[in-house]
């Protein structure tokens, strides 16, 4: 428990400080919440170490303590939420280990235009190999500790004349197994007219990182201009320019990741609250596209519509130097009914998301289909005839190569399209929330794909004024190295029941039971963990 109070003092000192800057200043005098709160938490699983066969149960005893504090004035705003475990596994000691959790933002007005100072810090157990247990936690020891930073500076303007939106600030990520670390610089500039121009319009675009991770760094810069005319018709024409650039060391020096072009378009304003741009676009210069072929000419399209203040969508079409290029954002909401699809396709680098195969080792095995690395075990009294496989005593085995996908540094540039779900129906006593995920990641290297997708269902009904039960059914799916040889899909299913009953004003109870159920395309991976989890709060 000291381990766990020192670690938790380290993962928060950034976050105090920030916090002791302004809210001891009575220029910000606000609302202030504190909450701490202490947690018990027993979970039975009944395959600690996730295999086929002779599968081996444990008790994993959690006790954590949460601390959640809030501030909020006038120019201020300030949350934190903690959480330090400590984890006791009945099945093995040398699992025993501490845990932190760590949410934290800062927002604070300097300027009364619109310049904001931003922060924040996270801590986050995410898993060691996702390739190897995409659903890793606290239960089967196998995850490790992710911290995240962030401070720079905002400025926002919304007035008749023109919009704004920008920020500049500074990024760093570390890892417990140094995987995946990065910093550097993110910028981002976004501007438009505003509702009283009345002679030209515009719209204005630049995204750009900065990142480093020892001796290697990766440049994203990203741009698009228009500019037009409103000529008091429907149709009204504008210029367009548009910029990509991906550079660094993580660039291959024989591939290209830039597109460069300009065209002219017409912008329709079908209605007042909907308007379609399409336009006609040139490459600047000869620069080849990720094929090796010259880019040509393109059409651009977009359409914008805000039929309601709680309706938007917003969709493009374009070109980009892979190819062709697709955007959507849509968000609707009523009293009822929130609902949001979003699909980006963005190129990203150092990441944790780069996985490579990795031999685990050669076994003997039965002849025929094998279900479960165990029947590769040979007993102390086998005798093997490699020399004589017709040997009437030949048990009948063969030689099989057993395979896993291993992390390891993402220091190449990856195409990563994302579509992403969310849905949530608010009855009166019943919440039904829906989410789905999908991600296609391109290793613009390789060229080899490998794809992650995502989908859950939780309904949550409130039987009494103090009870609720609930029910939540998730789908996992990845697939590594698609079209290759290394192939592997894995199928995770899991299905849990919960109930969760508030004592009184500061003590809660929790009880809930789950089954997961993987299956792979390897069958060596194959395995099923049920586990029961009670858990007891109690707040001050």
């Amino acid at each position: 428990m000291v381990t766990m109070a020192m670690g938790m003092a380290q993962k928060t000192r950034l976050s105090a400080i920030i916090c002791t800057l302004f809210c001891s200043s009575t220029v910000f005098a606000g609302s202030w919440q504190f909450e701490p709160s202490i947690v018990i938490n027993e979970t039975y699983s009944d395959n600690a170490r996730l295999t086929q066969n002779n599968e081996k149960s444990t008790v994993v005893s959690q006790t954590s303590l949460k601390l959640k504090s809030s501030y909020e004035a006038q120019h201020a705003v300030f949350n934190f939420s903690s959480e330090s475990t400590y984890a006791l596994y009945s099945h093995n000691h040398d699992l025993d280990k501490d845990f932190h959790t760590l949410a934290s933002d800062l927002r604070l007005q300097l300027w009364p235009n619109g310049i904001i100072l931003v922060g924040g810090a996270s801590v986050s157990n995410q898993p060691r190999n996702s390739g190897n247990n995409a659903l890793a936690d606290i239960i089967t020891a196998d995850t490790v500790e992710v911290i995240n930073y962030n401070a720079g500076l905002e400025y926002n303007i919304n007035n008749s004349a023109y919009i704004i939106n920008s920020g500049v600030g500074f990024r760093k990520r570390t890892s417990e197994d140094n995987l995946g670390e990065r910093h550097g610089i993110v910028a981002q500039i976004s501007s438009s007219n505003g509702t009283s121009a009345r002679h030209v319009f515009w719209q204005f675009e630049h995204n750009y990182q900065e990142l480093k991770n020892n001796e290697q760094n990766g440049k994203l810069s990203e741009s698009e201009v228009k500019l037009g005319f409103i000529t008091g018709f429907n149709l009204n024409p504008f210029l367009r320019y548009y910029n990509e650039d991906n550079s660094g060391d993580v660039r291959q020096p024989n591939r290209s990741f830039e597109s460069n072009s300009y065209g002219i378009g017409l912008r329709w304003l079908v209605t007042p609250r909907l308007f379609i741009d399409a336009s006609y676009n040139k490459p600047i210069g000869s620069k080849l596209n990720l094929d090796g072929e010259e880019q040509q000419e393109y059409v651009n399209a977009a359409i914008n519509w805000q039929p309601t203040i709680r309706t938007k969508l917003t969709a493009n079409f374009s070109e980009r130097f892979y190819g062709d290029s697709y955007g959507l954002d849509l968000s609707h909401k009523n009293r009822r009914l929130t609902n949001s699809i979003s699909y980006k396709e963005e190129v990203q680098t150092l990441t944790r998301n780069n996985f490579v195969a990795n031999l685990l080792g050669l076994y003997f095995c039965p002849t025929g289909n094998v279900d479960s690395l165990d029947e590769c075990l040979i007993a102390d009294d086998s005798t093997l005839f490699p020399d004589n496989p017709n040997q009437p005593d030949n048990p009948g085995l063969q030689l099989v190569a057993i395979q896993d996908f291993t992390l390891v540094e993402d220091n190449v540039f990856s195409l990563n399209k994302v579509l992403a779900w969310r849905s949530v129906l608010a009855l009166p006593r019943t919440t039904i929330s829906f989410a789905a995920d999908k991600q296609t990641r391109d290793n613009l290297e390789t060229r080899i794909e490998s794809q992650t997708q995502k989908a859950s269902l939780n309904i949550s009904r409130k039987i009494s004024g103090r009870s609720n039960v609930s029910f939540n059914v998730s789908y996992t799916e990845s697939n590594f190295q698609i079209d290759t040889e290394f192939e592997r899909l894995d199928r995770y299913r899991r299905y849990q029941l919960g109930y969760d009953k508030s004592l009184n004003s500061a003590l809660s109870f929790d009880i809930s039971v789950s089954y997961l159920n993987r299956h792979s395309s390897n069958v060596l991976f194959n395995y099923q963990e049920s586990r029961i989890s009670a858990k007891i709060t109690k707040g001050f």
